[in-house]
């Protein structure tokens, strides 16, 4: 098999040694990379018992057969461990050049596990590496992190770093690269903390062979130039390359899809006037800062010159200020970017901090917390300079609200009491993102049986169906009418495929806003089949989408999943709102579908694999 090493590091931070591990191509043929590697990891190497902040536990850093090929998206890379939201198997995937870095220092994946004694980084320069000290680093913020190590070892070395909320383990921290690109979701930051690991620095010199050259170069060309020209195609405002995914409330507003006031309201006009990508565009000065060889470009390099919300580096991405600004009912969209950015400074992500924030919020309005509470501060609906500031309590754990906060919304209802418990928008431990169940049935859906990272937006996306207008004809899902929203029809079909449509992707590690301007299946199995020479038929992608599903879904079992966790769905999910094109829409019926679901999969009445699907997909030999 080409366009892979055959090789993986292996890092024990309690021994301070890092050695290569050879891998078959079995490995590759059934998991890829990325999300699948990760996978297989936790299954090989972190058996039941084992917990998030468990020495033991692996972080895995990998790329896919994708990276380094020059085509738009493929700078994408995850990483994935136990999680400390949800106590389970995750993984999360972020962009830039890391792991780029990764592949042409000759590696597949990092894998680290062990604790340090004291703060390190880790330096891998092609073929050497070496544990280093990194005392004068810990208690900086991600970005000085970064900037220390590049300092010195050199800037050519692309850099993975964390911020004191990692350290400190806020259960939602993530891991940033090159200030701009974040491994966001489920808390890795923290696992990363908890090793006393505070970034990994790399640079690479090779180059992997690849199955076909002339036909993956002639796939570039062509993917390249019509993902561009069909973003081009688009008014200025709903452009990628203009705006970034702030082009969402325009296509998600009339929609009833946005989060707002912890999802208890339908509008909110000024929000939506202010977040509005022409708007963003304005008051951020927002450009492109594209990924390497990426053509769509969402990032956006903003700056805001004077106030005090005055700063100049990542535009927040729409998940970031939803549910910062409207979930907080913020309309102020420099404080909101400002919010954001202190968080991708201590390390948090956004998603589950604008849950805890407008929790905390509603926990105020109701008199469960007081301003004894909130060091003073006026936690009402839409008080910038309050959110900005509980940010920085909660980047720093400071004692009383801000240490619960950073325990998450689940943690934190159940300690704190007092009926909050009922507006804790989560499951499983971890928050719920800024897709609104009732303006698309099948997200309902998608965050009770997600098994990737829990209920994750981005690890079975099948409201894009309708949000983002994704299809997969070549999977079965073509055309679909606007009232099939709020339908429980096709939901099993669509949710399994999209499920295992991300797990494919996030395994050959590539991005999935290419999908919004054209990527198609068919593009990402030509692809792979060029890279790889595996020789793929779409079906065979698909079984590979099944397989690494299935295995996620036994790891969820080792490590603590029950039937009755998804069921256990927050019960705003069943509480409507009064206007919009969403108004009284619950998604009753829930319950069943989810059973559906567990028939489609080929699961038991239980929710586990059945030996005869474990066989189908290949993992008769993963049964316990």
């Amino acid at each position: 098999m080409k366009s892979i090493w055959n090789k993986i590091l292996k890092v024990d931070l309690t021994a301070r040694t890092c050695k290569t591990e050879q891998m078959p191509d079995e490995v590759y043929q059934k998991f890829l990379g990325g999300a699948g590697m990760n996978a297989y990891i936790l299954w090989r190497e972190c058996p039941r018992g084992t917990t998030t902040f468990d020495p033991a536990n692996r972080l895995t850093f990998a790329p896919g057969p994708m990276q380094g090929l020059k085509q738009s998206g493929a700078a994408k890379w995850t990483a994935g461990a136990i999680s400390p939201s949800i106590n389970m198997n995750a993984d999360s995937a972020a962009t830039a050049s890391f792991g780029i870095e990764i592949k042409e220092a000759g590696y597949d994946a990092i894998v680290v596990h062990g604790r340090s004694d004291k703060p390190v980084y880790v330096i891998v320069d092609d073929e050497k590496t070496e544990i280093k000290d990194a005392a004068d680093l810990w208690g900086k913020n991600a970005y000085e992190a970064e900037d220390g190590i590049q300092e010195a070892e050199g800037e050519k070395f692309e850099c993975v770093t964390i911020g004191q909320a990692g350290e400190l383990g806020v259960r939602y921290a993530n891991i940033q690269s090159r200030k701009k690109s974040f491994v966001g979701r489920c808390g890795l930051g923290a696992v990363m903390g908890s090793k006393m690991l505070k970034g990994i620095a790399i640079r690479g010199s090779q180059s992997v062979e690849v199955h076909d050259p002339k036909e993956v170069d002639r796939l570039n060309k062509e993917i390249n130039k019509r993902l561009a020209e069909l973003d081009k195609l688009n008014d200025e405002w709903l452009q990628i390359k203009r705006v970034g995914t702030a082009l969402a409330t325009e296509l998600f507003a009339p929609q009833g899809n946005l989060p707002i006031k912890n999802y208890q309201l339908a509008d909110f006009p000024s929000g939506v006037k202010n977040f509005h990508a022409s708007n963003y565009a304005k008051q951020l000065n927002a450009k492109p800062w594209p990924c390497q060889y990426c053509t769509i470009q969402c990032h956006n390099n903003c700056e805001v010159k004077q106030g005090p919300y005055a700063y100049k580096g990542k535009g927040p991405e729409y998940e970031s200020f939803a549910m910062v600004g409207f979930n907080t009912m913020v309309d102020d969209i420099k404080a909101v970017a400002y919010a954001c950015e202190l968080a991708n400074l201590y390390s948090m992500d956004t998603i589950s901090l604008g849950v805890v924030i407008a929790w905390a919020m509603e926990c105020y309005e109701k008199g469960v917390i007081t301003k004894k509470d909130t060091y003073g501060l006026d936690l009402s609906w839409g008080n910038a300079e309050a959110m900005v500031e509980i940010v920085r309590k909660i980047g720093t754990r400071a004692d009383g609200l801000g240490y619960l906060l950073g325990e998450g919304t689940r943690i934190a209802s159940e300690r704190l009491g007092g009926g909050s418990e009922d507006w804790a928008v989560q499951m499983k431990g971890q928050e719920i993102a800024a897709h609104n169940w009732r303006a698309q049935y099948i997200s309902a859906l998608n965050y009770c049986t997600g098994v990737a990272s829990g209920p994750n937006h981005e690890r079975g996306n099948s409201q894009h169906i309708w949000v983002g207008h994704v299809r997969l004809p070549e999977w079965g899902i073509d055309e679909v009418e606007n009232e099939e929203r709020w339908s429980w029809n096709k939901t099993a079909d669509r949710n399994a495929k999209f499920h295992d449509y991300c797990n494919v992707i996030n395994s050959a590690c590539h991005c999935k806003f290419m999908e919004f301007r054209g990527y198609t299946l068919t593009d990402l199995c030509n692809t792979i089949n060029a890279a790889t020479g595996m020789g793929w038929s779409l079906e065979d992608l698909r079984r590979c989408g099944d397989r690494i599903t299935q295995l996620q879904k036994l790891l969820n079992i080792r490590y603590g999943w029950k039937k009755e966790h998804d069921f256990k769905y927050p019960k705003r999910f069943m509480e409507p709102v009064q206007e919009g094109p969403a108004a009284g829409k619950v998604p009753v019926g829930l319950e069943g579908a989810i059973m559906d679901y567990y028939k489609e999969r080929g699961w038991d009445e239980e929710g586990r694999p059945t030996a005869a699907k474990l066989k189908e997909v290949g993992l008769e030999d993963f049964i316990e």
